[in-house]
């Protein structure tokens, strides 16, 4: 029964020393490092632990410097295998656990114990090899390493309580479980009292459950990190997106400015001049002309009345006041009613839900996505009824806009200006655009979730 707990207990071990260095190697936690040496120090103290092992070792070593001094060395050497498989075990925890993280001055203070702890324990080795006192070696180990050790056991798992993930609860439970049954090993080697016939069993026992709750709480820890992971990846791909959607919102806050300008200048420049021409045209005496000459003026005050009016819509569509003044239903009822009369088409507008309380910028963007779609109807689809219907139960937008025509192509490949525009500003209000061909002609849905619209300031 014995040799098979070794025997389990030996590959346990042989296990994890890859496993953590699998992990260390793909996670690049540092704590995996550890655990690793941890494994490979413990594997030579429990394959010390056979007789066979031991005395080969022992004669190994007397090879060079004798048999009563290799009894000595070699009995020194596998206790301090022990203070080294335990330092590097205290190591990993306060990693595994987090500590490095939310008590820097305590893992930093525990860090200087450990390393002090295996430079004098090194140190008394020496000495005790020196006056071969294996015995001075061992009280030093029973009365100053264990309390030691003990005393940093106990604040880490307070500590570890309080600020560690899910993943405390098995790692902790397998832990003190390791360090009890440590203990009781330890206690019936050393106490003949206790009449334990094979005290190393519960080293084995103990090691052994120590792995099975480590690797419970290595699946927990490796879920947060994921989850850790996931956070960090999800914010920079919010703040990437953000990025987008500010450089989206400088380009078409640019766009606006500029229209706004070119209108502010047709309006109140090249409009202002024919008002002036056509007042000076006025002026004359059209009784005392001559016929022709009386055609002449008409025809010119038809010709500036007509460019005056080009003018005035050019201006409109440039900068669409209506919006401003009227908001975005009135200014697309307006719009649907010019195209049935400029094109001579059916286009019917329909609206229902509620009233859209949506900014002046958002609203801008909207009308400008309709009509783009509604210009690229009008001059590749070759249609001869449309319709626009919106649908606003807040926070959600629905726009249908469909036709009889033929289509028009959307390759991303052969995008143009005004397709591409559609585009950043479906990016720039989080919406959705879907084109559907029916058997009619075309279709365009446009889902708009007002609460996903970026802040923005007005374009105005």
């Amino acid at each position: 029964m014995s040799e098979f707990i070794w025997s389990m207990s030996i590959s346990f071990q042989l296990l994890f020393i890859i496993v953590s260095g699998v992990l260390y190697l793909y996670l690049k936690f540092k704590s995996f490092k550890f655990y690793s040496f941890y494994n490979i120090f413990l594997l030579g103290y429990v394959l010390s632990r056979l007789d066979a092992n031991y005395y080969a070792a022992e004669d190994f070593v007397a090879t060079f410097l004798g048999g009563k001094n290799a009894e000595i060395f070699v009995a020194i050497l596998c206790l301090y295998i022990q203070i080294g498989f335990c330092n590097f075990y205290t190591v990993f925890a306060l990693y595994f656990l987090d500590l490095h993280k939310h008590t820097k001055k305590f893992f930093a203070a525990v860090i200087n114990i450990l390393k002090s702890l295996a430079i004098g324990f090194f140190i008394f080795g020496v000495f005790s090899y020196l006056i071969k006192d294996y015995s001075f070696y061992v009280s030093l180990f029973t009365f100053i390493y264990i309390p030691v050790m003990l005393a940093v056991f106990m604040p880490s798992v307070f500590l570890a309580m309080k600020y560690s993930a899910e993943h405390k609860y098995f790692f902790l439970t397998g832990a003190s479980i390791f360090v009890v049954f440590s203990l009781i090993a330890f206690a019936g080697s050393r106490i003949s009292s206790l009449n334990m016939k094979n005290p190393i069993m519960f080293f084995y026992i103990g090691t052994i459950l120590e792995t099975i709750f480590f690797s419970l709480g290595l699946a927990f820890k490796v879920k947060v990190f994921n989850e850790e992971r996931d956070k960090v990846r999800a914010e920079i791909t919010r703040h990437k997106h953000q990025q987008q959607i500010s450089r989206f919102q400088g380009l078409l806050q640019g766009e606006e400015r500029e229209r706004k300008r070119m209108a502010e200048e047709l309006h109140d420049g090249i409009a202002g001049d024919l008002t002036a021409i056509k007042f000076q045209l006025s002026t004359f005496n059209k009784e005392e002309a001559s016929p022709k000459n009386r055609n002449i003026i008409e025809e010119v005050s038809k010709i500036i009345d007509n460019s005056y009016e080009q003018i005035r819509e050019i201006s409109h569509n440039l900068s669409p006041s209506s919006i401003i003044n009227y908001g975005l239903i009135y200014t697309l009822e307006s719009f649907c009613q010019k195209i049935e009369k400029n094109f001579r088409i059916r286009f019917k507008f329909n609206f229902s839900g509620e009233k859209p309380d949506l900014s002046k910028a958002v609203q801008i963007h909207i009308y400008r996505i309709i009509k783009e779609l509604v210009n690229n109807m009008l001059k590749h689809a070759h249609a001869t009824e449309g319709s626009l219907d919106i649908f606003y139960e807040k926070p959600k937008m629905r726009i249908i806009l469909e036709d009889n025509g033929k289509g028009f192509s959307q390759d991303p490949t052969s995008k143009g200006i005004g397709l591409s525009n559609i585009d950043s500003r479906i990016r720039f209000l989080n919406a959705r655009l879907v084109k559907e061909n029916t058997k009619a002609g075309t279709r365009f849905i446009i889902e708009i979730n007002t609460n996903l619209v970026p802040d923005h300031n007005s374009f105005f």
